[in-house]
Formats: structure tokens, sequence, C-alpha cells
């Protein structure tokens, strides 16, 4: 019960802009919550988070979902995007073939598609900044959608 408090927790947090993106030869991915998503905004790694905390944010009502069979095979962190708003906009962002750590930057890239719509989640890219995966490879990208014409709000 606590875990599934917790996944809700997080999941209310992070619900927004969760994109994933696909890295070149590594077969990196990286996730964000759809609402979460801003394309082209730059962002630092505040903190990775516990895999068991991964693993409970992918997954609904501790099942995982069909996209993502496996969540134990991603890391998720806690970013902030830096838009110009104050403090920025905390969030999380998941990766799977990769690692980012504290203190790491990036590139929200500008396309995504979706990745779960049970989670909410985009696939998108990583481009430049600090985050030691390479940019992704074209392709797969299908929407280039702003919170607030998908739905989200700011």
């Amino acid at each position: 019960m606590a875990k599934s408090a917790l996944a809700t927790g997080a999941l209310t947090l992070g619900t927004g802009a969760f994109g994933t993106a696909t890295v070149g030869a590594q077969q990196e991915q990286v996730a964000v919550f759809a609402d979460s998503y801003y394309p082209g905004a730059n962002f630092d790694v505040v903190d990775p988070l516990q895999q068991g905390t991964t693993v409970d944010i992918l997954q609904v009502d501790d099942e995982p979902v069909a996209e993502i069979s496996q969540p134990d095979e991603w890391t998720g962190h806690i970013i902030r995007y830096d838009i110009g708003r104050g403090a920025g906009i905390t969030t999380f962002l998941f990766v799977r073939g990769g690692r980012l750590s504290r203190g790491d930057s990036g590139t929200i890239g500008p396309d995504a598609s979706v990745l779960s719509s049970n989670l909410n989640l985009l696939n998108t890219t990583l481009d430049g900044g600090e985050t030691g995966g390479q940019q992704a490879a074209e392709g797969n990208q299908t929407t280039n959608e702003t919170p607030a014409e998908n739905g989200g709000g700011e």
C-alpha cells in the first residue's frame, strides 16, 4: 500500500512531460511525462531515483504496462528545467540503456512520440549537454506538441 501511494504521488508530481529519447548506437531511450515535455528546454539532473521508486512509477496497479515490460531496466532521475520560471520546473526523466548523474545537464529534443498512453509517457531525444549520450537517431519522432497544445497546463 505504501508503494502504491509513493508511485501515485510520483505520478501526480510528474504527470505532464514525460518524454523518451532513443539514442543512437547505444540503444538508449529517454522518457518524460507528456505534460512536462518542453521541447528545446535545458535541464539539470537533481538526483537519481532509487530503483524501486522508478519501478513503481513505471507500473500501473503494481503491473508492468505492455510498452515497458521490464521497468527495472530503466533508471529514473529528478530533473529541473531551466525555462525562466523562478526556480524552474521539477519533474522526472527516465533512461533505459544508460544513466545520468547528479549535476549532468542536457536539452530535451524537439520531437516526441507516445511511449505509453497508460503512463502518459513520451519518447523524445536528448540533445547536447553533459549527459554522456549520443544524439538520438532520426526516424521514430512524430509529434511536436507543447503542453498547452496537448491538454497539459503550464
